[in-house]
C-alpha cells in the first residue's frame, strides 16, 4: 500500500499534467449566490447560476424555508424508509405530479442522485440503454452503474438511434435516455420524434427537465407539457429543484407503479436521508410560484432573446435560439479561461466550460441569463463580452 507521500506526488503529477492541458479547475469563494453579487466593493452580473427565474431570493420562497425550518427543523434525520418521510416530502410531491402532469412524483435529495437512481433500478444486465452523447453526467453515471448494455447515439439523431436499436438483439426491455434541454448547448431534444421510436420498438423514455422545468410548458411543466409534447403514460420525467425553483433536491415523475417500485429499488433514494424541511418548504413555495405565474418563463426568454440580438449585433456567431442558455464557442481550453478571466476583470462572472464537461475542441463560454438581469445589465454585458473577444482575437 502505498503512503501518503506517494500518493500525493502521483496526484500531483496528474495535476499538473491538468494545468498544462489548460483543465486543471479550483474552487473561487463568493459571499452570496445568485444572478448578481456584490463583492470586494465591486457588482458582479453572474452569467454562471442556474437560479433562472429568480427565486432562490424570492421573499415568499425564504419566508416557506424557514418557516419549514423553524417548525419542523434542520434535517429530517434519517432515511424516509426509516423514519424520516415527512407530510412535506408528501406534499411537495403532490403539488410537483400537479406541474409536471403525472400520477405521481418521489423526490430523492439531488438531480444527480435521481438520475443515478432511477437507472440503476429500472436497467439491468440483460437490458440496453440508448443515451443521447451530449447527456448530463449523471445520466451517463447512472447508465453506466446499471450494468446495462448502453449504446451512445449521435446527438438527436433520430436516424443513428433507429439503426442501434434495429441492430439490438437484446431480449430485456430497451431504454432511451435523453436531457431535453441540453445544459451546455442550451439546445432542445426532439421529443416527439425520440416517442414516436420509443413506441414503435417498445421502448422505455427517460427525459431529464432539468434546465426545463419552470421556464417552459404548462405551469411550468417543462418540454413534455408544451402542447404537441404531452407525457406518454410510460414516460418517465427527471426534474430538479435547484435551477429554476430555486432550492435543492431532485425527483422523478412517474405513474404509481414506477414511483412505489422505486422506493423499493433506487438505492439512492432508500439508502439516502431525507430532503430537509427547509429544502421541502421552499420547493412548495417555488412550485407554486411557478405553476401561478407561468408568465415567468415567458418574461425570461423574451430577456434571452433580447440579449442574444445584442450578442450578434457585436458579430458573435450563435445557434439558433432554443433556451435561456447561451453557449459562446471558444475552441481553445487557454483562451477560453483567459477570456473569462479578463471578464471577471470587468464584473462579469462566467464559467469556460472545458472537457471532459464538453468534448475536445469545443470549450465554450457557457452564459446563462436569469430573471435577476436587467436589460441595461445585458446591455452592459453584451458590450463587455465583445470588447473582451476582440482583445483576445475571438471576434
Amino acid at each position: 500500500m502505498k503512503n501518503k507521500g506517494e500518493l500525493d506526488t502521483l496526484f500531483d503529477r496528474e495535476l499538473d499534467m491538468l494545468k498544462e492541458q489548460g483543465l486543471f479547475r479550483e474552487l473561487r469563494v463568493l459571499p452570496q449566490a445568485g444572478g448578481k453579487i456584490s463583492m470586494d466593493g465591486r457588482n458582479f452580473l453572474n452569467f454562471s447560476s442556474n437560479d433562472y427565474l429568480n427565486l432562490s431570493n424570492h421573499p415568499e420562497v425564504k419566508a416557506a424555508a424557514v418557516e419549514a425550518t423553524q417548525r419542523l427543523g434542520c434535517s429530517a434525520t434519517a432515511s424516509r424508509l426509516m423514519s424520516g418521510h415527512l407530510e412535506l416530502h408528501e406534499a411537495l410531491e403532490t403539488d410537483l405530479a400537479r406541474m409536471i402532469g403525472t400520477e405521481a412524483v418521489l423526490v430523492f435529495g439531488s438531480g444527480f442522485l435521481v438520475n443515478i437512481g432511477v437507472l440503476t433500478a429500472i436497467a439491468g444486465r440483460d437490458d440496453e440503454i440508448y443515451s443521447d452523447r451530449l447527456n448530463h453526467a449523471s445520466l451517463i453515471d447512472g447508465m453506466l452503474l446499471s450494468g446495462a448494455k448502453w449504446h451512445r447515439y449521435r446527438h438527436k439523431d433520430m436516424d443513428h438511434l433507429e439503426n442501434l436499436i434495429k441492430k439490438s438483439g437484446s431480449k430485456g426491455q430497451r431504454i432511451i435516455v435523453t436531457d431535453s434541454i441540453f445544459s451546455m448547448d442550451g439546445d432542445i431534444a426532439p421529443l416527439k420524434d425520440l416517442e414516436g421510436l420509443s413506441n414503435r420498438y417498445g421502448a422505455t423514455l427517460v427525459v431529464d427537465e432539468a434546465h426545463a422545468i419552470g421556464v417552459t410548458g404548462e405551469k411550468g411543466g417543462g418540454i413534455c407539457r408544451i402542447p404537441g409534447n404531452e407525457i406518454d403514460a410510460d414516460m418517465v420525467v427527471i426534474g430538479t429543484l435547484s435551477k429554476s425553483l430555486g432550492g435543492y433536491g431532485g425527483f422523478v415523475a412517474c405513474s404509481h407503479s414506477t414511483r412505489s417500485f422505486l422506493i423499493n429499488r433506487a438505492r439512492s433514494f432508500i439508502f439516502s436521508t431525507g430532503l430537509p424541511p427547509g429544502c421541502l418548504g421552499g420547493g412548495r413555495k417555488a412550485v407554486s410560484l411557478v405553476t401561478s405565474t407561468p408568465q415567468l418563463g415567458r418574461q425570461l426568454l423574451s430577456k434571452v432573446l433580447w440579449f442574444r440580438e445584442k450578442l450578434l449585433a457585436e458579430g458573435f456567431s450563435l445557434g439558433g435560439f432554443e433556451s435561456q442558455i447561451l453557449p459562446i464557442h471558444i475552441g481553445d481550453n487557454q483562451d477560453a479561461l483567459d477570456v473569462a478571466s479578463s471578464l471577471w476583470q470587468k464584473n462579469i462572472m462566467v464559467t469556460a466550460i472545458r472537457p471532459p464537461t464538453v468534448p475536445a475542441g469545443t470549450t465554450r463560454l457557457r452564459v446563462s441569463v436569469t430573471l435577476a438581469h436587467s436589460k441595461d445589465d445585458l446591455q452592459s454585458a453584451a458590450k463587455a463580452f465583445a470588447d473582451t473577444a476582440r482583445q483576445w482575437g475571438i471576434l
